[in-house]
């Protein structure tokens, strides 16, 4: 039972992440924040289409539109060189295909961080360090 209530402990930090993480980005994209309900046990949670005046805004997929918490930690991290599971331990998360895929891989694709070794992606001695667009956008958010 205990194992459990660690697990959904876990979860729970995780979706609060989330919930903060979309609050902000509605904001900083000028549309209003969504609306959360409980029904019948359920969440629900209702977005708004932007209504006329608002600035239409077009999705972006990865770091674009704001950095998450994590992410500006993950950065913090690769000023030296990290290891994946230092990298990790910043977010609270243990499956590394799941991180590699929903975190390293699109910080990889914007620039912001580069493998050490990266004509073998699953070294071992793998380390992400920062690149100089990654230097750029962590001043820019620290300012």
């Amino acid at each position: 039972m205990r194992n459990h209530s660690l697990n959904l402990t876990r979860y729970i930090e995780r979706m609060d992440t989330g919930v903060g993480d979309m609050i902000e980005r509605c904001r900083n994209a000028g549309l209003l924040e969504p609306e959360f309900a409980l029904t019948d046990g359920f969440v629900t949670i209702i977005h708004r289409k932007p209504e006329q005046g608002f600035k239409a805004v077009t999705p972006q997929v990865g770091t674009m539109l704001a950095l998450s918490r994590h992410q500006v930690a993950i950065l913090e991290k690769c000023v030296a060189d990290a290891t994946l599971l230092e990298l990790m331990a910043i977010s609270g998360r243990s499956d590394r295909t799941k991180f590699r895929e929903q975190v390293i891989n699109s910080l990889l694709a914007d620039g912001l961080i580069e493998m050490t070794i990266p004509d073998n992606p699953r070294s071992s001695l793998q380390k992400y360090r920062l690149t100089e667009k990654g230097h750029t956008r962590l001043a820019e958010g620290r300012s």
